[in-house]
């Protein structure tokens, strides 16, 4: 059985207020034909396809060309899942519609048994070529029921009740056929290759993920039963397998989601799959539209920096941050006024480099005396900025203190009303 796995699209993402629409209609035609070229079966998303709950109707209207574009192609399953960006009333809205057309969708886990994820996956003459056991992203109140009474960790033991119920009903439907069981999640999962063995999750933000909330975090690989042939993973950026496993792989987004993932390569994987077997797996470098470079220092380097950029014979947009040693007499936009007009490149991201923190020693009586202490709603922004690594709000925590501000709000009114 030959199928892509890929995930993190983030359609309709405008990082930094970047117009995107084009890049990502250029990497729904390439992905295409790179399922066409590889011989695909099957095309595995493991969630977020969408940037946000309430995606822009262009980034709808591209999804659904995309799959209609498949249609004609070798490709005759699609198996999606929705993530922790995704709302999963919009995707399972026009899930019978998508039945029909052979394309399974499991946007939350909603109402559905375990029955409810596993599908039979046929080639174009057919024949069952594999199992789909689609899992999305879980929220914490639909892995409670797998919680073992007196369990350590609750990741581990929710999740291993989980991923062992479904496994128990793809093996179940495969009933004795030799052929390969998929599995999909959209999670965190522990030990992840290039990481150091005892990788806690803590510098998450390094890994492509900016939101683990509670207590889903660090899932480790041993939740995964060990007679699934494959296990999909969403949720990280970058492309790794999981613990060593080369079963249990996360494809990476296809996209440059932030500045910190600018230098890393993105990919798919073509993954060629039988059971009981290791898959053969290689990686394909998703093309870039934009070429995004964070640009650091003092400003006289900043500006040798720009000044050398110019030289360059630059074949796409480039899209810049600059990061800033933070000098209070400086106005650095000013002072690198003349190297920016007019060029080639374009700064969307403005960052200041401070310290990471403060003495008591820079404090004096005087100066503590004006200091004002953040309301709750202060200290919810002080918490994205951190969790952005920054020291001043950008636009980007501005959209999301936007965009989640109405959940918080909604958290504070039912402590206030138990309280």
């Amino acid at each position: 059985m030959k199928f892509i796995h890929t995930a993190d699209w983030h359609l309709g993402n405008s990082m930094h207020d970047i117009d995107r629409r084009e890049e990502a209609k250029q990497f729904l035609g390439w992905l295409r034909e790179r399922i066409v070229e590889f011989g695909a079966e099957c095309l595995v998303v493991a969630g977020d396809i969408f940037d946000t709950v309430n995606p822009p109707v262009e980034a709808r209207r591209m999804y659904f060309r995309f799959l209609a574009s498949l249609l004609d192609t070798c490709c005759k399953n699609i198996v999606l899942v929705g993530g922790n960006h995704d709302s999963g009333t919009l995707l399972d809205a026009p899930r019978d519609l998508l039945d029909a057309l052979n394309i399974q969708m499991v946007g939350s886990m909603g109402d559905r048994s375990v029955e409810d994820l596993v599908k039979e996956l046929t080639d174009g003459r057919g024949e069952v070529i594999g199992i789909s056991a689609a899992v999305p992203y879980v929220r914490e109140a639909d892995l409670r029921p797998y919680l073992t009474e007196g369990a350590e960790n609750f990741a581990d033991s929710t999740y291993r009740g989980l991923y062992g119920a479904v496994y128990e009903a793809a093996e179940k439907l495969r009933a004795g056929r030799e052929i390969p069981i998929v599995a999909t999640g959209h999670l965190y999962a522990a030990k992840l290759e290039g990481r150091p063995d005892n990788d806690d999750g803590r510098d998450m933000k390094n890994h492509g993920v900016r939101d683990i909330v509670g207590n889903l975090g660090t899932v480790p690989v041993g939740v995964f039963p060990e007679g699934l042939d494959y296990v999909a993973l969403g949720h990280i950026h970058y492309t790794t397998m999981v613990a060593k496993n080369p079963k249990v792989r996360y494809s990476g987004s296809p996209f440059v989601l932030g500045f910190d993932e600018a230098k890393m390569p993105h990919y798919i994987l073509t993954v060629d799959l039988a059971q009981g077997q290791n898959p053969v797996v290689e990686k394909v470098e998703a093309p870039r539209y934009f070429e995004f470079r964070r640009l650091t220092g003092a400003t006289a380097e900043i500006r040798r920096q720009l000044v050398a950029l110019r030289s360059e014979a630059l074949t796409k947009p480039v899209k810049l941050e600059i990061v800033y040693d933070y000098d209070p007499r400086v106005n650095v936009q000013a002072e690198l006024e003349d190297v920016l007009e007019g060029e080639n490149y374009e700064v969307v991201s403005w960052k200041s480099n401070r310290r990471d923190s403060l003495n008591a020693a820079d404090f004096t009586d005087e100066s503590s005396d004006g200091i004002e202490i953040p309301d709750e709603r202060g200290v919810f922004k002080l918490l994205l900025m951190k969790q952005a690594g920054l020291t001043e709000a950008d636009e980007q925590v501005e959209a999301q203190y936007a965009e989640y501000l109405p959940f918080f709000e909604q958290v504070l009114e039912e402590v206030e009303r138990e309280g």
